[in-house]
């Protein structure tokens, strides 16, 4: 299953760096992290065509059976019995597990919704795998802060930036509800650094859903930060003079004891949103 994974991966690289002109392609382009279009990227970010057997055709050729196919969670079968892709038109992420094995994938759809897109298997549990450890694994050994984001776009993004800036930080992206225990086990696993900062953007509902899981980081990391911002991080990263900004955000948040939003308190710390910001 896993090598199938593997192979899955190839297949939805390949059709990213040919899509030329799909939206997958201009949504890169206009979230401002087309450098993962260049074939030597970290990021290993592909695309699921809308086809109905691309991928089959693909992991047959490659002498994959359907069951592994199946039992893989890369395919399903059609209300005519046929096997067919189970994704369709998505960008897709790898998420990978302790091992940094290909355990399944993330989808951002046309509207810009990141969600896990493997069903739960032998291989893939969704809140026992992270996107982008892999990608930063030299960040992160080398002493990056990780920077937990909603979206993979905004991790990207942190990572584009801090690899112009002598690698300070590794963008990490939840795509989901919260971040697990098992995924807060995982980044610590291959984190060098003693802290971790949480950037809760969005609305407050969203922000509620983020400090919800702020408490587990605790049980594995020193120092916790968190940034609160009404934009997203690739939005910010984006704008003129985002840049610099960010890197206040992310040098100047003060570690503190309590945090709280809309009522709720856990027990960490209360960054101050910032008073100023590029005009989004």
């Amino acid at each position: 299953m896993l090598e199938a994974n593997e192979s899955a991966v190839r297949y939805f690289r390949q059709e990213l760096l040919r899509a030329t002109d799909r939206w997958p392609v201009e949504y890169l382009k206009n979230a401002r992290v087309e450098q993962v279009l260049f074939a030597d990227s970290e990021w290993r970010v592909g695309y699921a065509p809308d086809t109905s057997t691309g991928l089959v055709e693909h992991l047959r050729a490659e002498h994959f059976a359907y069951s592994t196919m199946v039992r893989a969670g890369l395919v399903t079968r059609s209300d005519d019995g046929e096997i067919v892709d189970r994704y369709r038109d998505r960008l897709v992420l790898v998420a990978r597990n302790a091992r940094l094995s290909v355990a399944g994938f993330v989808g951002i759809g046309r509207d810009g919704t990141a969600q896990s897109l493997s069903p739960a298997t032998a291989a893939h549990q969704p809140s026992n795998a992270l996107v982008g450890i892999k990608e930063q694994l030299d960040l992160l050994r080398g002493g990056a802060i990780p920077v937990v984001v909603d979206h993979p776009v905004d991790a990207i993004a942190v990572s584009s930036m801090s690899r112009q800036m002598a690698g300070q930080w590794a963008g990490i992206p939840v795509c989901g509800p919260g971040l697990s225990t098992a995924q807060t086990r995982m980044l610590r696993k291959f984190s060098m650094s003693d802290q971790v900062i949480v950037i809760l953007s969005g609305d407050e509902y969203r922000q509620k859903l983020t400090a919800g899981y702020l408490a587990d980081l605790t049980m594995h990391y020193d120092r916790i930060r968190a940034v609160v911002m009404p934009w997203t991080a690739s939005t910010l990263l984006s704008a003129e003079g985002g840049q610099l900004l960010m890197t206040e955000l992310l040098t100047t948040a003060p570690p503190t004891y309590s945090y709280r939003l809309g009522g709720a308190a856990v027990n960490l710390h209360d960054p101050e949103p910032p008073d100023r910001g590029p005009e989004l």
